[in-house]
């Protein structure tokens, strides 16, 4: 093993390991990714003031959120295609949260389903929703979340309409895989991920294929996503879900003041600031 100090070190053996389309998926963002590059330019503007000669023995990180005691003030955000990254990735990312004593949110798009992860882990996770027209769909995966002990859920609200992501259609990234003689070039230089890959019977959506209406395989999968989101979602449907889940609710996505003020009157437990954010709630919002 590789001597590891930071997360670039830890990103390059990641690019070392993984075929190129998924690498780039987690390392890309849609349309010119201003997005994706504020993401880290805006905590690089972060500066922490010092303060020298105050007493640091028994310091601790330990705290609390939304009533779960934690080692540290993080959470594992959603991420999907995690298993795709590795073989059972979401059951091994939310094992080490477990482990570590943080939240891990699994997302609707993981290849291994709720049920898959509920199995695998003994703390609740949160669960991660995005704003579907599918009713049915939508209160099942509210039973399955529940049934799976749950302890949040996390509505994502900037997602109405999908962005297109350059890379993913360069790389050949889609439901199914457009396998281009460059994109299997690839694949057979990652000899580790395709060992590992064949040795686990999850690489699908699991929280999606066989539980969505007319979504039996993977080949079925992109004409249901390209008519699943709902560009007319409001307030109103967003309490609807709030309503359906009857548990906490973290929404994921806010950049406006308003639209947190309007997230906590629906009864939301908690916001999530989107990229920048921060910078137009600082001092709004108490």
């Amino acid at each position: 093993m590789p001597t590891i100090t930071n997360v670039d070190d830890l990103k390059a053996i990641y690019r070392r390991r993984v075929p190129k389309m998924f690498y780039d998926y987690a390392e890309s963002g849609s349309w010119t990714e201003q997005t994706f590059r504020e993401n880290t330019s805006d905590f690089q503007q972060i500066r922490l003031r010092q303060r020298v000669a105050t007493d640091m023995a028994g310091r601790s990180t330990d705290g609390q959120m939304l009533g779960e005691d934690v080692a540290m003030p993080v959470a594992l955000a959603p991420v999907g295609l995690t298993g795709m990254q590795s073989a059972d990735g979401e059951i091994k990312a939310a094992r080490a949260a477990e482990k570590f004593g943080v939240p891990f949110c699994l997302s609707t798009m993981s290849i291994c389903s709720i049920e898959d992860v509920a199995a695998k882990t003994n703390r609740p996770f949160w669960f991660q929703v995005y704003t579907l027209r599918d009713d049915d769909f939508m209160q099942r995966l509210f039973e399955r979340a529940k049934a799976a002990s749950c302890s949040a859920i996390v509505i994502t609200v900037d997602l109405q309409i999908l962005g297109q992501r350059h890379k993913d259609i360069k790389n050949g990234l889609s439901a199914p895989p457009k396998l281009t003689p460059r994109a299997l070039a690839n694949l057979a230089t990652k000899i580790p991920w395709g060992l590992e890959m064949l040795g686990t019977k999850r690489r699908f959506f699991g929280n999606i294929v066989g539980h969505a209406k007319g979504v039996k395989d993977p080949s079925s999968l992109a004409s249901w996503t390209a008519e699943a989101f709902d560009p007319s979602l409001n307030w109103e449907r967003i309490a609807q879900f709030k309503d359906w889940w009857g548990g906490k609710v973290i929404i994921k996505g806010i950049l406006d003041t308003e639209d947190a003020r309007r997230a906590v009157d629906v009864g939301a437990d908690a916001i999530v600031v989107s990229n920048h954010g921060g910078r137009q709630l600082d001092g709004e919002l108490s």
